[in-house]
């Protein structure tokens, strides 16, 4: 059987610093493509050829799993549509009408006939002019190339696919390499971003780091004395590894430390266990598997060895393949096949269910002996855990104990392309041994466990835990197969912690870095793990290996677990006084329901709570039994919330009520609520519908301004005149002033993508507070430019963000390095502006930021000269410059200087809606959508998404006079079936860019939380 891939499903992202080796299958090269250039011209960037549409379209018709998903006018439409995404000027509309596209950028615009498309050429045809006529219309970028027009055009084709198949751009691909190919060298540590700061949050034992006393929450400020402010996770990572035996320094910060610390460590080869086990009472054996690495197999013989060391005979095994997101396919074969004496452990299958290759168990001398297992599964149960399940379960061999697995059954073949470029491309399905295809459906467990938890806050009785799967993923590959029935639920009573609200956290910790500490490789607590508990419990009782007789004989243990868990869930409801037990209605029954909330009027404001109770009086004669209700709300806050009333006598009333906190960032919206009744006797109350509005509260607008300083104290090569030399220490100070309507309760300032590596940054993070409307305050970044620099300039995004809203502004700074350093002459005297409208400078250059307006007759102190310029005494021990020719020197000193006011350099465009925003949340379409949008300089364009789709765009490329800084939109929207999260979206001169947004709801239809 050919080696391939089982992707891995990643539920949550670790960057971890070891090393791994991987067998990785022959990669297949296209041919006529040139290797990616470093750069191209503008010429060769607007002459782009758009080749690589029509290489993958190829490998699609070829080799793709399922030819009937191959829609060649849903995967233009859809390739398209994903170019809106990267360029805001594009805008692509489709007409059923005619079925033409109107691709439109900026000001121009150029239809399409879809009707010529008849086969899978025809389409390539027709993108591969549309990219053209994108690529050759669009606005000059730093920032997209012609290559991400072309990437982000195919990645929008493979997703009509599938969500597994995609192109891996060069940079990507590269990383991807790394990551499953040969050997690197690690350091042994999982790290993490927090705030902002490449963070470790947990080494392991026996590595480079932990020899060298790293611990969780070690603050990593510089790689190689390269600051890590300015760099992304993968980055750093990138960093931190390297070949083995080679050395890296970190400079890092420890809790509670003013001053950094060196650190030198050797990269080594890190060898994560992927299997660890324990020996349980019983003479029963645990075997945890992480994951499928080529050592697998040979670990798992290992740990078997340990486990029946001193001759000791095993009468039972727990193999553990939670959250095992897969890995290699040959070793998942291998792990099965050591249980396996005969019979199919994976069926490959290609296009169309053809060709079939079944992977079968051969019996040999190192085949373990038959005895009972008990295979334990949840939701991160993907790809090479599921086959090893699948194959386990289906050959009799062993019981599947947890929850539904992922559910991913699909094969990807990487296909490395001339450019640089990968395709990663699903090309088969696996099937388990009854040629069951679990691809969106999982493997459904033998014996079904669901976790009920209880506190006074929440009660949790039926829902279970969410959990993401293949099947929530868009357009996945569906068989329509329906779920398999377990053989056995059964809901256990899952113990939390009540918050202690009151008990003293430190400060200095962020909260969610302390969540994140523990140990990711280490094994579960065999004592309270209630799936461990069980499993033991299983074993204990088995006297077959074979599943379909082991499965028989276990009903007795789950039906004393079952009650046993239940008798827990009834003590813990008793507390909270609702009475659970079961009974038989004897007599006439009948509930009334009411409901209220608190608000009375169902109105809640974003970052305050709603209570919602529901009273039922029962008329009837006879008692009603576990009465519950269950919500359904388009809005997932609202969405499967239980209110749980137990037992009511005849005659008797009770109530039950929850509080749910409303997100501060919640957008304006309305919804409809919907809670349904069942009682243990089958006398459902009627539902209950209720409707509730989410007011928003008013965000925060940024505006800024910024200087450069060069007077830090202890720098000998700053020389105070505003400017970026060679040697300086520099500090940009910032001012940020909230022009909005709402309260900034946390800002943060921070640098990004700084474009050239000889900029050191020492501090690239800084939080300003809170900011009132209106208020303005201050905040500095600082570098230090070395001496090495080549460049004359260098480039940085510089991002204002609230932490609450997530509402946040992002603005390109461009700094000249100047080369030559002038001296400044010392002087004090009063200097008086001859005109308006003098610019004030932040440094002795015209190229500086201005710093204010000044009128004619400004009085200003000065204390310098430098050539043509005088620098200017301001508050704070600042400074500013203004031109010679722009001012005069006063002989006399009775004159009082002048304050001056500080200019907002950079305002971003507002956007104020010319409707009632709580007539346009319910029941509307179309929706009608009017607003005005204004800007210090001019409205650059404006569009509106709804669900990230764009609907609308206008440019404001050739202006009115009227419209140059006033720009109206008024249009009808077409809303879809449910809420439609609509934005507006505006961008200015300075590519400084606003958004607003709500939630409008069409129809009425109750389904599960958007």
């Amino acid at each position: 059987m050919k080696l391939k891939f089982t992707s891995s499903h990643v539920k949550y992202l670790l960057f971890t610093l070891f090393s791994i080796t991987f067998s990785f299958l022959s990669l297949t090269k296209t041919f006529g493509l040139e290797p990616r250039s470093e750069k191209r011209t503008e010429k060769e960037e607007r002459n782009y050829k758009f080749r690589l549409p029509g290489i993958v379209s190829s490998y699609v018709n070829r080799l793709y799993v399922d030819p009937e998903r191959i829609k060649s006018v849903e995967m233009l439409k859809e390739a398209l549509a994903w170019e809106e995404r990267i360029v805001p000027e594009v805008l692509a509309d489709f007409s059923e009408n005619t079925n033409t596209e109107k691709i439109t950028v900026d000001d121009i615009s150029k239809t399409f006939d879809l009707s010529k498309i008849h086969r899978t050429k025809d389409m390539v045809e027709i993108l591969h002019d549309a990219l053209s006529f994108i690529n050759t219309n669009r606005p000059p970028s730093e920032i997209i190339t012609a290559s991400d027009i072309e990437y982000t055009a195919i990645n929008g084709m493979l997703t009509q696919l599938d969500p597994h198949s995609i192109i891996l751009p060069p940079k990507e691909f590269d990383e991807f390499r790394i990551g499953t190919t040969g050997k690197f060298g690690g350091l042994g540590m999982v790290v993490g971003l927090r705030d902002g700061v490449l963070t470790v949050i947990s080494p392991i034992d026996g590595t480079p780091a932990a020899r060298a006393a790293m611990k969780a929450g070690d603050k990593i400020v510089e790689i190689d004395g390269e600051s890590t402010v300015n760099m992304n996770l993968t980055e750093s990572v990138g960093k931190l590894r390297g070949d083995p035996g080679t050395t890296v320094t970190l400079s890092v910060l420890t809790e509670k430390v003013a001053q950094s610390k060196e650190v030198v460590l050797k990269r080594e080869i890190i060898v994560i266990p992927t299997v660890e086990s324990a020996s349980l009472d019983g003479d029963l054996g645990y075997i945890k598997i992480r994951n499928f690495q080529d050592d697998t197999s040979q670990m798992l013989s290992d740990h078997l060895k340990r486990l029946k060391s001193s001759g000791k005979k095993l009468k039972g095994l727990i193999i553990d393949l939670r959250n095992n997101s897969g890995g290699l396919l040959d070793q998942a074969i291998e792990v099965a096949d050591k249980f396996l004496e005969r019979g199919a452990i994976v069926i490959t299958v290609g296009p169309s269910g053809h060709p079939r290759e079944v992977a079968e168990a051969r019996k040999t001398d190192t085949d373990e002996a038959p005895y009972p297992i008990v295979v334990l599964v949840d939701a991160g149960s993907a790809s090479g855990a599921e086959i090893v399940a699948g194959a386990l379960k289906e050959n009799d061999r062993a019981i599947i104990v947890g929850d539904r697995s992922f559910g991913k059954g699909s094969v990807q073949q990487l296909i490395e392309l001339m450019d640089g470029s990968a395709l990663k491309l699903t090309i088969a399905k696996y099937l388990t041994p009854l040629s069951t295809d679990i691809q969106s459906v999982g493997i459904t467990p033998d014996i079904k466990l669901i976790p009920a938890t209880v506190t006074k806050d929440h009660i949790n009785l039926f829902r279970g835990i969410v959990a993401l799967r293949e099947e929530d993923l868009k357009q996945h590959l569906d068989e329509h197969r329906k779920d398999e029935t377990p053989f056995a639920t059964l809901k256990y009573y899952l113990e939390t912690k009540e918050k202690d609200k009151d008990r003293d956290k430190d400060k200095d910790k962020p909260e969610e870095l302390e969540e994140e500490t523990g140990d990711p490789y280490k094994l579960p607590d065999f004592n309270t793990d209630l799936h461990i508990i069980f499993a033991k419990k299983l074993l204990a009782r088995a006297n077959t290996w074979q599943r379909t007789t082991f499965l028989e004989n276990s009903s007795p243990v789950i039906e004393e677990t079952a009650k046993a868990e239940e008798k827990k869930i009834a003590q813990a409801l008793q507390k909270l006084d609702i009475d659970w037990s079961p009974g038989t209605s004897t007599g006439t029954v009948k509930t009334d329901i009411s409901f209220s909330t608190i608000p009375a009027n169902g109105r809640v404001k974003a970052g305050d709570k709603i209570t919602l109770t529901i009273t039922a009086a029962n008329v009837g004669e006879s008692p009603v039994y576990q009465l519950r209700g269950i919500s359904s709300s388009k809005n997932g806050l609202f969405d499967k919330v239980e209110f749980i009333l137990g037992k009511i006598d005849a005659r008797g009333t009770r109530s039950y009520s929850t509080t749910i906190e409303i997100p501060k960032g919640a957008l304006d919206r309305e919804d409809e609520v919907v809670i349904k009744f069942e009682e243990l006797n089958q006398h459902n109350p009627k539902d209950v519908k209720l409707n509730i509005i989410t007011e928003a509260l008013p965000r925060p607008l940024f505006a800024y301004s910024y200087q450069i300083l060069d007077t830090v104290k202890n720098s000998s090569k700053n020389n105070g005149d505003g400017l970026i030399q060679r040697g300086e220490d520099i500090e940009v100070l910032v001012s940020v002033k909230n022009i909005g309507e709402g309260v900034s309760e946390k800002n943060v300032i921070s640098v990004r993508d700084l474009s050239n590596k000889e900029i050191f940054v020492k501090n690239g993070r800084a939080e300003i507070g809170a900011l009132n409307p209106g208020e303005m305050k201050e905040a500095s970044l600082s570098f230090f430019i070395k001496e090495t620099v080549s460049s004359d300039k260098f480039s940085m995004d510089m991002i204002i963000s609230d932490m609450v809203f997530g509402t946040f502004l992002t603005s390109k700074l461009t700094f000249p390095i100047i080369a030559n350093k002038q001296k400044i002459v010392q002087t004090s005297g009063l200097l008086k502006v001859e005109r308006n409208y003098t610019p004030l400078y932040g440094g002795a250059s015209f190229d500086s930021p201005v710093l204010s307006m000044l009128k004619e007759g400004t009085i200003l102190m000065g204390d310098a000269k430098l050539s043509d310029w005088f620098r200017i005494t301001l508050a704070k021990n600042r400074d500013g410059w203004v031109s010679a020719k722009d001012v005069i020197e006063l002989k006399e000193s009775r004159s009082v200087p002048s304050a001056p006011e500080l200019l907002i350099q950079r305002t971003p465009p507002t956007i104020i809606l010319k409707q009632t925003l709580s007539k346009m949340l319910l029941g509307n379409d179309p929706l009608t959508l009017s607003a005005v949008i204004e800007d210090d300089v001019r409205v650059k364009h404006a569009y509106i998404l709804i669900n990230n789709d764009k609907v609308f765009f206008k440019s404001n490329k050739i202006p009115d006079l009227k419209e140059s800084n006033r720009f109206e939109i008024n249009t009808n929207l077409s809303l879809k079936e449910g809420p439609n999260v609509v934005t507006i979206v505006a961008r200015d001169d300075h590519d400084l860019v606003t958004t607003k947004s709500f939630v409008a709801t069409r129809g009425s239809v109750v389904a599960n939380g958007l």
